[in-house]
């Protein structure tokens, strides 16, 4: 017994210890999951954003781990909250595009990828209408070449190194172009549709906070909110669709994040998968649906949506 007693004491010890780090970790992933939310303030808040999911997944594993601490329960039942929120805010709609619709296809390339043979053959497949591409380099530029019997319409942009990005289209005619202005990422020119003019987009993002993709969301915006009429913009947003950035680019072009959050790319080193592709229309109306990568690092997305109605 007394044996028994004397090593209850280094016991409760490595219990408290326990208990302490589970807090510790609790706590920080309720802080990391409010600042998720804080995009707006500070453009931290949309590098925090990428990993809302497990900070609230991992910050209920702890609460019911503490469940019998009341304030344990508090922070987890937030945490439920939150998840339960994001989900409703990003799970399918059941509204259907119109039966007259356009079909988009979005793609990051992969600026050392020279396999344009099968996507290629992907887009054309697809039967899309509007085409936006990013990372197009060196290695992949004859892609257009190759593309322009099909798509005669192109506005091209360089972008870094990376490479540039092009939006593509047929059956319309190019009314209006936006000059590509240095180190932005945007291509964009305005086209005359079944229902009139509208402008379509290709965008590429440098990635969140410590980068400086908060200064480039600022360019964009600027440029967005020049344009008459109304606008489909596409692109490699390097930022999940709940985020500030997202927000802030839809606002501008009087646009909504089309389809529910999917994942289109896996953030190494652990291959975690998030949704930074996205289509972004009016209304947010249309469907989406994933593509496979391709000789890309990035999933396709294609879009289903309504023609744009023009300005009365």
């Amino acid at each position: 017994m007394a044996a028994l007693a004397g090593t209850a004491g280094p016991v409760n010890a490595v219990l408290k210890l326990c208990r302490a780090g589970i807090w510790a970790l609790l706590i920080l992933c309720i802080l990391s999951l409010m600042g998720g939310f804080l995009g707006a303030l500070h453009p931290l808040g949309d590098s925090l954003a990428v990993f809302r999911v497990p900070f609230a997944g991992l910050a209920m594993i702890c609460a019911f781990i503490l469940r019998r601490d009341a304030r344990a329960a508090l922070l987890g039942a937030v945490a439920t909250g939150v998840m339960l929120v994001n989900w409703l805010n990003h799970s399918p709609t059941a509204e259907n595009p119109t039966a007259q619709h356009l079909t988009l296809y979005q793609k990051n390339m992969l600026w050392r990828n020279d396999g344009n043979e099968s996507l290629m053959e992907a887009i054309r497949t697809s039967g899309a209408d509007i085409v936006t591409l990013e990372e197009i380099s060196r290695e992949n530029m004859p892609i257009l070449g190759d593309l322009r019997t099909d798509y005669p319409v192109q506005q091209f942009c360089p972008f870094r190194r990376v490479g540039g990005v092009a939006v593509l289209a047929r059956g319309v005619t190019a009314t209006n172009r936006l000059a590509c202005a240095e180190d932005l990422g945007l291509a964009a020119m305005e086209v005359e549709g079944p229902t009139g003019r509208f402008w379509v987009a290709a965008l590429h993002l440098p990635w969140p906070w410590p980068h400086e993709q908060a200064e480039h969301v600022d360019r964009v915006v600027k440029r967005l909110e020049t344009l008459d009429g109304p606008v489909i913009l596409a692109g490699d947003f390097n930022a999940v669709g709940w985020s500030t950035a997202v927000a802030q680019i839809g606002a501008a072009g009087r646009m909504a994040r089309v389809g529910p959050y999917a994942a289109t790319f896996d953030l190494p080193p652990l291959d975690y998968p998030i949704g930074i592709d996205h289509v972004l229309a009016p209304g947010g109306k249309g469907e989406i649906e994933i593509q496979p990568k391709l000789a890309s690092d990035h999933h396709g997305v294609l879009a289903h949506l309504p023609w744009p109605d023009a300005p009365q």
